[in-house]
């Protein structure tokens, strides 16, 4: 049984799965594939089984392409051995220094775009959860209500494991719990989710009109919308 990790750089036409009783496994040149701690990596149901058809057809996983699902799957093998507690403890960090409670005050119109937009997410986050948080315009930490970060921390730790794994990875693109946990409850979409975590890069590139800066900002809109998908399929 093949140990290696997988190579982001390598073709992947080796990898495939098989039916093992009532689960499905990932399996590499023919025998079922094993994690560096030695994990069996499990296929949740047929809608990622199909997610995978199609990335097998795609043939290689590149370095500068999103994660692919053959790379979570084999990540949320090993590291959902240690239970819901690492997930949410690193959900908890990102919460009480959230993006969406740091404010810039210039240029005004940059800070009234990030006010629209972040106090709108914010008023429906505490419309779901029945919670209240501070916004400031200096970087120093804000003491935020223990109440209210104990409601979601009790909100993350009744969802499964698999939709954790998805949502951290969803988390660190946005750099918000608050937007990330919308995101899995539907109250946002995707363009709503990109426009507010990117809401500097997207006032400035409308100045400077940089095309370079474009096609980055559009492959964050794409991955965003692979995390959806995945969370979607669970």
């Amino acid at each position: 049984m093949n140990k290696k990790s997988l190579n982001k750089t390598k073709i992947i036409d080796k990898f495939d799965f098989i039916h093992v009783g009532s689960n499905w496994f990932l399996t590499r040149n023919d025998e079922i594939y094993l994690t560096k701690n030695g994990n069996k990596v499990r296929i949740p149901n047929e809608n990622y089984l199909e997610l995978l058809r199609q990335e097998f057809r795609s043939l290689k996983i590149k370095n500068n392409t999103n994660p692919s699902l053959i790379e979570i799957l084999i990540s949320h093998a090993d590291k959902s051995t240690y239970g819901k507690s690492t997930y949410v403890d690193e959900f908890i960090k990102y919460l009480e220094t959230d993006l969406l409670f740091y404010r810039v005050t210039n240029p005004k119109s940059l800070s009234e775009s990030q006010g629209s937009k972040w106090d709108k997410i914010i008023d429906i986050f505490d419309i779901t959860f029945q919670t209240t948080w501070d916004t400031s315009s200096f970087i120093m930490p804000l003491k935020q209500d223990p109440v209210s970060i104990l409601k979601i921390k009790e909100y993350l730790m009744s969802i499964s494991i698999l939709n954790l794994h998805i949502m951290s990875y969803l988390l660190k693109v946005t750099g918000s719990c608050i937007i990330t946990v919308l995101c899995n409850l539907r109250k946002l979409g995707i363009e709503e989710a990109w426009e507010a975590v990117y809401v500097e890069e997207l006032w400035y590139n409308k100045i400077y009109n940089d095309d370079e800066k474009s096609k980055e900002l559009n492959s964050k809109m794409s991955e965003i919308d692979f995390y959806f998908k995945l969370l979607d399929s669970i």
